[in-house]
């Protein structure tokens, strides 16, 4: 007896060595998982397979709901508590039953020896096999807690199908994390992983027999929760499953890309800021505005929804169908590089604000202009004459916008899309003013970006596409608050031209601001509008860039944007300006001369507020509208005023750039009368404004040929006021020639410096000087 109990102890001390002696091993094997793409509400947009072709996901205990862990307690191990990870008790009856009195098999694995098995990948069906499944589950409690050890039965555990985990079985049958469980939910996952094959809630076979198991262990949940009872109702009721081939497939494009970009070790919850109804909503809404136009060639589109607030992209399309292989469907339309037509004119005229060139009224000219090799046209190839910025702006004219770029110094619009970090952007010098008129490449993210800065006063942050995102660091304001105003005042009143009502909708004041782009050859057909606290991006067109004329901004892209706006609405009165209060900007409002853009002069007509930024925005005096004494008779000018004969007319004294312009656009206009002849020559001079020279340029030399002297010459050329019909020209009080208001006298050169000056018919001068020099003969 002696020799037996010697026998009994060393065979423990041996073990207990061993026990101690064992390394600590990992809890879980090193198997990649899947990725949960959810939305910003925690639910399920994609689910990725492992590595292995499993759908694997792991949670922390504290993430899995109570009655399912007390559940799977009950069912699997009742005194996984109370025992060292293996219950000698219950193996030795199971010996008993199993080989001994062969009765029945049984089965008397805890949990702790249910992780080995799946943890190591044991073949527990013969002795040696039970042996080493014993020895590791000491190991495990050796080295780990006991909660510990029942969160690696739960992410271990099998769930039918290739699902492994109780997270990722909650997120596929349920849709839902496991920590939400119900109580009908958490008995049905925690029967499975007894017979994984043939309880698969999937089929209708395996979702029987995993009822009657599931009834079973709710009988036995009542005996310790008799207040269980009153559940019966729901465990009578059919149970929603959701097979994987169900599970949800949206935002295709950003998921994949994000797939690709996140790291090996990026596993797991992914937390993306798009919102799945809005995705779906927005989805829905392509697809369908695809279906009506195609018989128009209208096949495909993108579109990108951005909270301007938090820099969040909510929902995003790429293409019409992922699945469209015809379309090439799988192409992320929002982030290819595309021209964006006349979608960056708003920032060429927020800058021209910034830099005091313009306000919303200041009178730009629509008119033939040529920049060196480089004619700007406009879409119709008419041109409109003089136009208010805001309605050049709102019409899309690419002269002024044009000009304006023309005259920004630096910052300016390149130096904007390089802070907005546009990808691939040649040297300046490669787009001219091309640029501002679509002649760069960008892409859909790279506007909202842009607008987004608009509704943020200025303010130039990255977009975010995870929850996670780290926090911008803080940079220098693109734009000023008040010019980011200016220019959304100007967009929220271009005109919808489409239905902005959808079918059993209520008119809700929407307000939209909004700019279209239409690129060359109608390849690509943009609208890009603030509203609410979004930024909303529309594209259509070809990805293999194929043009199409119905493809243009206002009526391919446009009716899209609103249809969205609408539906993101809700009826409600959403405003365009963002988060910009004028009251808390360096702004004015203030009457304007409504023809000029000016401040209204005494004889003005009629007037419209404007804003202005005081001290930045050029302000002065409309001095179009003017009072002269005219006689009633001859209808002749008089230079003073004679009772009885004369009376005062008012009459526009345009100067003769803008009379040239309104010519070249088909308007005529009324000339002011020309004086009466008894009126002296200073008299009429001390009347109206002198001419302005333009040419020749100031601190600019000539440079001659001495082969083509013959034929060099330099245009003269000068603003006069409305009433002037005739220029005279001098050089050096020289006469050399003259012309008429209006248009270029060209002047033969010679070299050497000089001062040419200018005078109207009324003795009005201005004078400028010159210099010109002679270019070295070429050597033989």
């Amino acid at each position: 007896m002696k020799r037996i109990l010697r026998s009994v102890v060393l065979v423990v001390l041996v073990v207990s060595a061993i026990i101690f002696a064992i390394p600590k091993p990992q809890l879980l094997n090193s198997e990649t998982t899947s990725r949960a793409f959810l939305d910003r509400q925690g639910r399920l947009l994609r689910l990725t397979l492992a590595g292995d072709d499993r759908y694997r996901l792991q949670a922390p205990l504290s993430e899995v709901a109570p009655e399912l862990r007390e559940a799977t307690l009950l069912y699997e191990d009742q005194d996984y508590y109370r025992h060292f990870g293996v219950d000698f008790q219950a193996l030795l009856r199971a010996f008993w039953s199993s080989y001994v009195t062969r009765e029945r098999p049984v089965g008397a694995s805890t949990i702790t020896m249910q992780v080995a098995r799946l943890r190591w990948r044991l073949q527990t069906r013969s002795l040696s096999g039970k042996l080493v499944q014993i020895l590791r589950a000491l190991q495990l409690s050796r080295h780990y807690s006991k909660d510990q050890i029942f969160e690696a039965y739960l992410n271990l555990a099998p769930y039918g199908r290739n699902i492994e985990g109780i997270e990722a079985a909650s997120r596929i049958y349920f849709d839902k994390p496991a920590r939400d469980l119900s109580l009908p939910e958490a008995l049905s996952l925690c029967v499975i992983p007894q017979n994984p094959v043939k309880r698969n809630p999937t089929t209708t076979q395996g979702f029987a027999a995993l009822k009657v198991a599931r009834d079973l262990l709710f009988q036995r949940w009542k005996a310790r929760h008799p207040e269980a009872v009153r559940m019966q109702s729901f465990f009578d009721l059919p149970l929603q499953v959701r097979p994987p081939e169900k599970l949800p497939f949206r935002a295709p494009h950003l998921i994949a890309e994000l797939d690709q970009q996140l790291s090996t070790t990026q596993q797991g919850r992914i937390e993306t800021t798009i919102d799945r109804d809005l995705q779906r909503l927005v989805e829905q809404r392509v697809a369908n505005y695809v279906d009506r136009r195609k018989k128009f060639g209208i096949t495909n589109a993108s579109v990108a929804i951005l909270d301007y607030r938090t820099m969040e992209v909510v929902a995003l399309v790429g293409s019409a169908d992922f699945w469209n292989t015809s379309i090439d469907g799988q192409v992320n339309g929002c982030n290819a590089l595309r021209s964006p037509g006349s979608t960056l004119k708003p920032f060429v005229y927020a800058l021209a604000m910034d830099q005091g060139l313009i306000h919303p009224m200041t009178m730009l000219k629509d008119s033939p202009h040529r920049y060196g090799g480089f004619a700007p046209e406009n879409y119709d190839q008419a041109f409109l004459g003089p136009m208010l910025a805001r309605d050049a702006l709102i019409a899309s004219r690419n002269v002024p916008a044009a000009a304006l770029q023309s005259q920004l110094a630096k910052p300016g619009l390149y130096e904007l899309l390089q802070a907005a970090g546009v990808a691939k952007l040649q040297d300046e010098s490669y787009y001219g003013l091309a640029l501002g008129l679509g002649g760069v490449e960008l892409t859909m993210l790279d506007l909202l970006k842009l607008y987004a800065m608009l509704a943020n006063g200025g303010q130039m942050q990255p977009l975010r596409f995870l929850t996670d995102a780290p926090a911008a660091a803080e940079v220098p304001a693109s734009l000023s608050p008040e010019a980011c105003f200016l220019v959304l005042d100007i967009l929220r009143d271009n005109p919808s031209g489409v239905r902005t009502l959808l079918p059993g909708q209520n008119r809700s004041g929407l307000q939209v601001a909004w700019k279209t782009g239409t690129s060359h050859a109608f390849r690509d057909a943009w609208a890009v509008g603030i509203s609410g606290p979004y930024v909303v991006a529309v594209w259509i067109g070809n990805f293999d860039g194929t043009g199409n004329r119905a493809f243009t901004g206002r009526k391919a892209a446009g009716p899209l944007l609103f249809e969205i706006f609408t539906s993101l609405s809700h009826g409600q009165p959403w405003q365009a300006i963002g988060r910009l209060k004028p009251g808390l900007l360096n702004l004015e409002k203030v009457a304007m001369c409504a023809d000029t853009g000016d401040l209204p002069g005494r004889y003005c007509p009629r007037t419209s507020e404007s804003w202005f930024i005081p001290g930045v925005s050029p302000i002065k005096v409309s001095t179009i509208h003017r009072a002269v004494s005219v006689d009633k008779q001859s209808g002749l000018r008089t230079c003073r005023p004679i009772p009885g004969r004369t009376e005062l007319r008012v009459f526009e004294f345009w100067p003769s750039d803008l009379r040239s312009i309104f010519r070249q656009a088909g308007l005529s206009l009324k000339n002011p009368p020309v004086f009466d002849e008894d009126c002296d020559l200073d008299t009429q001079s001390r009347s109206g404004t002198p001419p302005l020279i333009q040419s020749p340029t100031a601190h600019i030399e000539y440079r001659l040929r001495s082969e083509t002297l013959d034929r060099e010459q330099i245009p003269f050329s000068a603003v006069a006021d409305g009433d002037v019909r005739q220029l005279y020209w001098f050089v050096d009080d020289r006469f050399v020639g003259t012309s008429k208001a209006g248009e270029t006298f060209f002047w033969s050169p010679v070299s050497g410096s000089f001062t040419v000056r200018v005078v109207d018919d009324h003795g009005r001068a201005d004078h400028r000087s010159v210099r010109v020099g002679m270019v070295p003969d070429r050597e033989n």
